[in-house]
């Protein structure tokens, strides 16, 4: 083999190991350790959300801060999944509920506090003076198809 390709060819292991590393990096980062959406929920509440790319970090971070620790103590969680639209500069958030009683015995009142601390968190990240630095777009809930 020539010097040449044997260069290329460990250069391009490099850079599939460096990749897989990141990869490594990412998925254990506490940011992005979410537990995952249970697909046996009784019923999947959606968020929709403006996120553009500048602010998808301090939106990670204020998730996984603030409401994440949240959702773990509310009785009938059973995960979620955040997703990213580039190309529509949008984030839905899909959070599974063991049944809809479960998610309707949550009080207003702890999910406007809980929402409060959120946008703060939010406003300091982005160094923004909106009270509603991220406002929804849309809020409902869908049933799995079992």
């Amino acid at each position: 083999m020539k010097i040449g390709a044997l260069l290329k060819m460990l250069a391009c292991n490099g850079l599939i190991l460096l990749g897989l590393f990141a990869c490594l990096l990412i998925a254990t980062s506490p940011a992005w350790a979410l537990r995952e959406l249970d697909p046996n929920a009784g019923v999947v509440e959606i968020l929709q959300m403006p996120v553009t790319k500048d602010q998808t970090s301090c939106w990670r971070m204020a998730e996984a801060k603030i409401w994440e620790p949240w959702l773990e103590q509310q009785s009938g969680y059973q995960g979620r999944e955040l997703l990213w639209d580039r190309d529509r500069q949008q984030a839905v958030v899909l959070i599974g509920w063991s049944s809809q009683s479960a998610w309707d015995a949550i009080t207003a009142s702890s999910i406007k506090k809980t929402e409060n601390r959120f946008d703060g968190v939010l406003q300091r990240c982005l160094g923004s003076g909106a009270s509603k630095p991220l406002p929804l777009q849309r809020a409902g809930s869908l049933q799995p198809i079992q």
